[in-house]
């Protein structure tokens, strides 16, 4: 019976330790409020190195190593970061999932979020909540960031911020400015309107008067412009609805009866623009470098909205590969301050994307940029201009298949498939 009294005394003992020890009491001063640190906090060695894999090549690489190079020299932490070019997105996406395998990875890379939720399976990705809240390290004008862009990048499944935005898009409207002055043409701002004046610039012309560079954003855009949703976080397919056969239609339609077309073997619009096939076409600011003729002179405008005015933004994100927590720490504070107003405004004004930040276009040096005249800073300007209509694809594992099979379900009407057996091969592809 002792011994028996003894066991359980001691067990009680161990019971009440172990509740002690898992309650973290805040810390006090006398006459002060209970203070409780918060997110992460840990010392960043001198001389810390971190590598960032990348897909931007070209000006867009410079504009990459340019930053990083400052970064390198005005770091109060003696981080040095090492800008690793891995090709492209295919490419950089392989290599990441090689590196998952074999242990062997960076600590920072960039990625489109269905890519990344692939990676976060790997039990290596760093949610960035608490460096995001972090006292030390934290982003303290976050809310800055434009709005879509925080969604997009906390829309994971479990509902953290799994990646901060880095070379973000939109699409826009490039116009023929020239031939529609001459035409007195007016410029579209609804899918009516777009409509109504591609007929009158085919009836000029004899040609299709527009294209859309990605017929899965097309498809994707003009559905929720029509009023329908398409897919969400889950992976569940929407768009079996009648607005999403209305948007289907009103394209194949424009492309039967000769007024728009598609880029088919041409891949990008920008082509049949440049050579004036069209005067006008849908596509990305980052493709902006691309637009252009001596033949005449090109502006962007904002999209041509339907009922439920809808435009995708578009790019990849940044996410943090798990190396330890120091190199945690200093791979944190390089994303931070890539996402900083100064360091976004320059990374717009040098490369194909736009700014993450609200602030960056309130500054004298976005404003001249803008100010520039027609074209490359206009398009950026309209780009960032129409954010409060942004939206994104839901972030699901099998998103880019599900993207894949409403392009099909359009292509296949043009080409004279039922729609709904087009409708119905698209859902069965997203199950």
């Amino acid at each position: 019976m002792k011994k028996l009294l003894a066991l359980l005394t001691a067990m009680a003992l161990v019971v009440t330790l172990t509740a002690c020890g898992d309650k973290k009491e805040p810390t006090t001063d006398e006459g002060n409020e209970p203070t409780v640190e918060t997110g992460v906090n840990v010392e960043i060695p001198a001389g810390t190195e971190i590598t960032f894999w990348h897909a931007m090549g070209g000006k867009n690489g410079e504009a990459v190593e340019y930053l990083v190079n400052q970064f390198n020299e005005e770091n109060e932490y003696g981080i040095t970061v090492t800008a690793e070019f891995q090709g492209g997105y295919g490419d950089l996406d392989k290599k990441v999932m090689a590196g998952l395998s074999a242990k062997q990875f960076p600590n920072i890379a960039q990625a489109y979020g269905n890519n990344i939720i692939r990676y976060i399976d790997s039990g290596k990705i760093v949610a960035l909540d608490d460096y995001i809240n972090s006292e030390k390290y934290g982003i303290e004008d976050f809310n800055d960031i434009i709005e879509a862009y925080r969604t997009e990048n906390s829309s994971y499944p479990d509902g953290k911020f799994n990646s901060l935005p880095f070379n973000k898009s939109t699409e826009v409207l490039y116009i023929n400015k020239t031939r529609f002055e001459e035409n007195n043409l007016e410029v579209p701002t609804t899918l009516e309107e777009l409509e109504a004046v591609s007929k009158q610039i085919t009836e000029i012309t004899g040609k299709p008067a527009f294209g859309y560079d990605s017929i899965q954003n097309l498809f994707i855009i003009w559905c929720q412009n029509f009023g329908s949703e398409y897919t969400n976080s889950k992976g569940e397919a929407l768009f079996d609805t009648q607005e999403a056969r209305d948007a289907i239609n009103f394209f194949a339609k424009g492309v039967k009866e000769g007024y728009f077309r598609t880029a088919g073997e041409d891949k990008y619009m920008s082509g049949p623009f440049n050579n004036e096939d069209v005067w006008m076409f849908i596509g990305s600011t980052s493709g902006a470098d691309y637009v252009g003729s001596d033949a005449f002179e090109f502006a962007a405008y904002e999209y041509p909205y339907g009922a439920n005015p809808t435009v995708i933004q578009q790019g990849s994100n940044m996410f943090m590969l798990d190396n330890g927590d120091e190199e945690n720490a200093a791979t944190f504070v390089f994303m931070n301050w890539l996402t900083q107003t100064e360091q976004t405004l320059y990374w717009s004004m040098n490369s194909g994307y736009l700014p993450v930040r609200e602030s960056a276009r309130e500054t004298d040096e976005w404003k001249a940029y803008i100010a520039d005249g027609v074209g490359k800073p206009t398009t950026k300007s309209v780009g960032i201009g129409q954010a409060s209509n942004y939206t994104f694809d839901p972030i699901f594992a099998n998103s880019y298949s599900v993207r894949k099979a409403v392009e099909q379900a359009v292509m296949d009407v043009i080409n004279g498939i039922d729609i709904e057996e087009a409708i119905s091969t698209a859902l069965d592809a997203a199950q």
